[in-house]
């Protein structure tokens, strides 16, 4: 069995649980907490291996820190969910499993489905082989018990359990404030403009040339986009457009990009990368609530 240890650096653990989770027939994630950010990190997986068979999501929403948005957004994407709150103790375990005929693999850490997988300081030991190898026998063991506890329920919605994502409350306030200054940002590449006609905690409303020929409005950028490139900027301490669009999968990557620059202690790459740095007076510490970890 081949067991490496994978960590935030490099995104070498997102790595590692995108690759379990494409590798197998059979998924199931068991974690404590789900946001939106972290389903959407692994959404593309996900959708894949429902075309095999369902993947199984288990989380608890005590503590209100599993999001509505993000349970859906794992059920849309082909998940099966369900919710256990055991109430004695806390289910808290971060555990993802997969298997195809007799292999296996697996990654057992600290992350949660939150943007944690990024953002956080966080350690998981990958491991890879057979399903019979003791430790993911009984890693798989252990999570199947946890998805037939009889206090596990079907997840569905419930009016105690928080909704859409909102803007992280400073963020809201800064994003409030640049577009009240100009509400036009220019791309860091192109320089092409793009005005945002609203903000509200609900997200960013962007006009670009393109959107106003096609709709003739602006078009929606959810705020799990921008709060998770700005927490990834501020743990990292510079963030380029292609990690942007190709590792942490925002898809508006330029017009987050311009909106970002021009936030205080940001700036623009120097050279030919497209991105922004952090220059607030050092890297902050990563680990930050914001990455939903409790």
């Amino acid at each position: 069995m081949r067991v490496s240890t994978v960590t935030t650096r490099d995104h070498a653990l997102l790595h590692a649980v995108r690759g379990t989770i494409s590798a197998g027939d059979e998924v199931l994630l068991c974690v404590a907490f789900a946001h939106v950010r972290g389903v959407q990190l692994i959404r593309k997986e996900l959708e894949a291996a429902a075309k095999r068979a369902a993947p199984r999501l288990l989380v608890t929403t005590a503590f209100g820190q599993s999001h509505e948005e993000a349970l859906a957004a794992a059920s849309n994407a082909g998940a099966e969910v369900r919710v256990l709150n055991p109430g004695t103790g806390t289910y808290h375990p971060k555990l993802y499993l997969s298997s195809r005929g007799s292999a296996a693999s697996g990654v057992i850490g600290s992350a949660n489905l939150t943007s944690g997988l990024v953002v956080n300081v966080e350690v998981g030991t990958h491991l890879e082989g057979e399903r019979t190898d003791p430790a993911l026998a009984d890693a798989w063991s252990w999570a199947e018990t946890m998805w037939e506890d009889p206090r596990a329920k079907a997840w569905e919605a419930e009016a105690d359990v928080p909704g859409k994502e909102s803007f992280d409350a400073e963020l809201l306030r800064l994003l409030q404030a640049a577009v009240a200054e100009d509400p036009v940002f220019y791309t860091l590449g192109k320089k092409a403009p793009n005005r945002v006609s609203e903000v509200t905690a609900g997200g960013l409303y962007v006009e670009t040339a393109r959107s106003t020929a096609k709709h003739g409005h602006g078009e929606l950028v959810p705020p799990w986009m921008v709060n998770l490139a700005w927490e990834v900027l501020r743990s990292q301490g510079e963030l380029t457009n292609k990690e942007l669009l190709e590792e942490l999968r925002v898809h508006r990557s330029s017009a987050v990009m311009a909106i970002l620059s021009r936030l205080p202690n940001v700036e623009a790459l120097p050279g030919r990368r497209v991105g922004v740095r952090w220059v607030g007076g050092g890297v902050a510490a990563a680990g930050s609530p914001a990455g939903g970890e409790a």
